[in-house]
């Protein structure tokens, strides 16, 4: 007939005329027309009835103030105060996409409240997106594309069921620029610290400094023990580069290691040659050392090319077979450790207008 009245207020069910008057009778029944009620008829009424003693008790108290079972009535309130306001949804797409990047212009084209359209934002009426610009491809880029995908499926697969390589055999290799510090860095003290002074010679040219990585992919036994963890190395590029002037560092003329300020297509192969090449023959797996090894890298101008002489002499050293392969033109999407964004590319037709999907491998591992 109701909730306990323990409920969440919220959530409990209102009584209706009908519970009230089935109260009512049960009450009668078992106390008579006595003003008072007995004891023990109350937690009677409550135990069977499965109700609250207050709305027992309110139940008596009404009748026999009130006249009688016609005196109950449902008190139950209608909605009162500020109507919700609906947000219209062709209104929302009559806007240019392009004049509604923030909540206030958003309001501003609806003639709404901000609040307004924050509550429809969190009721999950309109959804917040993040839109990236991404490289334009030519038809050629698409084709591409597409077949260095199709060149990742494992031929024996492709009659059942489609399923890409395993990509044991390859090295991803790519740069990463770092900045010494921000503009503006948030941080959290307590009340009786001071914030950092920090200063430097030009805010819009903060030293950086440029890394190049080599990762594979990871590799594990049969019992799930990581056998080859793929982290082939991380290099920064530096100079060693005589000082031009006296410091309280150093004197004039002594050797420093700066950054280097460029890096064209002779420091990559310096630094794929001199370093690269030896960690992938120190670190990789001995059960696939006779097997072709594939460094791939993007299509970046300064990189070495996959015929490049001096390269392929110095790959070919104890026996190896390491060679250079690079990605589709304006294709970072199209790296060794996104093959769940190639399933993608053939399904789009080698176009990038399509939501980057997710593994979840978090909860695979779980």
């Amino acid at each position: 007939m109701c909730v306990d009245a323990l409920a969440n207020k919220n959530n409990r069910e209102q009584y209706t005329v009908e519970d009230k008057r089935n109260i009512y009778a049960m009450l009668l029944a078992r106390n008579g027309e006595c003003g008072r009620l007995k004891d023990g008829v109350l937690d009677s009424v409550v135990r069977d009835g499965n109700c609250s003693r207050r709305c027992v008790s309110r139940i008596w108290k009404e009748t026999k103030t009130g006249g009688g079972v016609n005196s109950i009535k449902n008190n139950l309130k209608l909605k009162t105060g500020r109507k919700k306001m609906s947000l219209d949804i062709e209104a929302l797409e009559a806007i240019p996409p392009g004049e509604r990047t923030t909540i206030r212009q958003v309001a501003a084209g609806l003639n709404m409240s901000k609040s307004t359209v924050h509550h429809r934002l969190k009721e999950k009426v309109t959804r917040r997106v993040s839109n990236e610009l991404k490289p334009s491809l030519t038809e050629a880029n698409k084709k591409a594309r597409v077949a260095y995908c199709l060149d990742n499926l494992e031929p024996s697969s492709l009659e059942d069921n489609p399923t890409f390589k395993d990509s044991f055999n390859k090295v991803h290799l790519d740069e990463k620029i770092f900045y010494r510090t921000r503009k503006t860095q948030k941080m959290y003290l307590s009340h009786r610290e001071e914030a950092p002074k920090r200063e430097c010679k030009h805010k819009n040219h903060i030293q950086q400094i440029m890394f190049l990585s080599a990762m594979a992919r990871p590799r594990y036994d049969s019992q799930g023990n990581c056998v080859f963890d793929g982290k082939i190395g991380v290099w920064a590029f530096v100079d060693w580069v005589q000082a031009q002037k006296k410091s309280a560092n150093r004197g004039r003329g002594e050797w420093e290691l700066k950054p280097s300020s460029s890096v064209d297509k002779n420091k990559s192969r310096e630094y794929i040659v001199q370093y690269v090449l030896p960690a992938i023959k120190e670190k990789w797996p001995e059960s696939d050392r006779w097997n072709t090894v594939y460094i791939q890298q993007d299509n970046a101008r300064t990189h070495v090319l996959a015929n490049d002489p001096i390269f392929a002499m110095e790959a070919a050293k104890g026996g190896w077979d390491i060679r250079i392969v690079n990605q589709p033109p304006n294709s970072p999407d199209c790296n060794i450790l996104d093959q769940a964004c190639m399933r993608e590319i053939i399904k789009h037709k080698g176009s990038m207008h399509y939501d980057t999907p997710h593994m979840k491998k978090k909860n695979i591992r779980e």
